[in-house]
């Protein structure tokens, strides 16, 4: 902070930056710097000015000098490196941000700017822990939950997805009206196919994001999960109309449509992707959704519920009929949930799909032991 000493053009400076006038700042701070260039303050709020106008060059001239001529006071440093890291300098960013925190660790605002520049390099481990010293020292709530949703979105790329979810919820719990860590938070509850929790979170994150396709999206596939097409169709409108090029949009919405027994809408919706030549597009978002649900099928069989599983195999299977995996998981279920005659002829259906294979072949034995012809 500047002291009651410091001259009043910094004075004004400060006041302008505070009011978002950045021109004004440097129009008061050229003269001050221009007869004394030793003034240190001064360059330091003349290249903060000069960032936010986008002026590079002069920017990080005046900041670079601000540091030379104070090294010790590692405002300089961190002042430069968030102008490097504004202007795409990614290491030279990070090497002045540890010279900040060398100086003075407890500086939050270094700490979550290395950690930015950090994440955007790949280097997700040790960004993890400077957004952790970063919460450690914010004092606020938007700050907070901003912290807390940036170290969700790395522990998302780190494979910590427990964690990141725990992130994105106290982001919302900081910060009600944080859409975007809402959005998040929503995906990962719906990868577990028993927590029920995912549709209102969803809910939420399309209400407070209602011109995101993604959000609309998201809350629309839910709704078809949660068994409840005719809401999903309605949704899924809303994010097809806001992003008529996405073709796993389109395809949601034709699968809500029918669902819903309103086939033949459904029938122009899905023709329409087809007909705009995207049938890969169509294919991928296809064979997308069916190994979700293939995926949450063995998630459930892990926990021990069959019923769920087989609901979800069977659900896989009906989108991608000619995915022989799907097929043998349903079967397999079949046979632990004790139903041997519909386990029997679903085995002989795989077999007949993929001759020979083995957990299938293995389990059709059993299963004629069951239930014999």
């Amino acid at each position: 902070m500047l002291g009651a000493d410091v001259p009043d053009p910094l004075l004004a400076a400060t006041e302008a930056l505070v009011k978002g006038s950045p021109q004004s700042a440097v129009e008061t701070l050229a003269p001050v710097v221009s007869a004394n260039p030793e003034n240190a303050d001064a360059q330091r709020l003349l290249g903060v000015a000069l960032s936010l106008l986008g002026r590079r060059s002069a920017a990080l001239q005046a900041l670079g000098a601000a540091t030379r001529l104070q090294a010790a006071n590692p405002a300089n440093h961190l002042a430069l490196a968030q102008a490097l890291a504004q202007f795409g300098e990614n290491r030279r960013a990070q090497e002045s941000f540890r010279a900040a925190l060398d100086l003075d660790d407890r500086l939050g605002p270094a700490h979550e700017g290395l950690a930015l520049s950090l994440a955007l390099d790949g280097s997700l481990t040790e960004a993890i822990v400077h957004f952790g010293k970063a919460l450690g020292h914010a004092q606020d709530a938007p700050t907070k939950a901003r912290l807390h949703f940036f170290r969700g979105r790395a522990r998302q790329q780190f494979d910590r997805i427990a964690l990141a979810g725990e992130d994105f919820k106290a982001a919302t719990e900081l910060q009600p009206g944080h859409g975007p860590a809402y959005l998040e938070w929503g995906r990962i509850l719906a990868e577990d196919p028993d927590n029920r929790s995912a549709g209102p979170v969803l809910e939420k994150a399309a209400e407070l994001l209602p011109d995101n396709a993604e959000a609309q999206l998201a809350h629309g596939q839910q709704l078809v999960r949660d068994g409840d097409p005719e809401a999903a169709a309605r949704v899924l409108r809303r994010a097809t109309g806001l992003n008529p090029g996405d073709r796993a949009a389109q395809y949601a919405l034709g699968r809500a449509l029918r669902a819903s027994g309103q086939a033949d809408e459904a029938r122009r919706v899905l023709g329409s992707i087809a007909a705009s030549g995207s049938d890969r597009a169509l294919e991928e978002a296809r064979i997308n959704e069916a190994g979700q649900l293939n995926n949450q099928g063995l998630q459930a069989e892990a926990e021990g519920e069959f019923e769920l599983a087989l609901q979800r195999y069977e659900a896989a299977a009906a989108i991608a009929p000619d995915e022989v995996g799907f097929h043998r998981n349903a079967a397999l279920a079949l046979c632990r949930l004790d139903r041997w005659v519909e386990a029997k002829a679903r085995l002989r259906e795989v077999l007949r799909m993929a001759p020979g294979d083995p957990d299938a072949t293995k389990a059709l034995y059993i299963a004629l032991d069951h239930a014999p012809d």
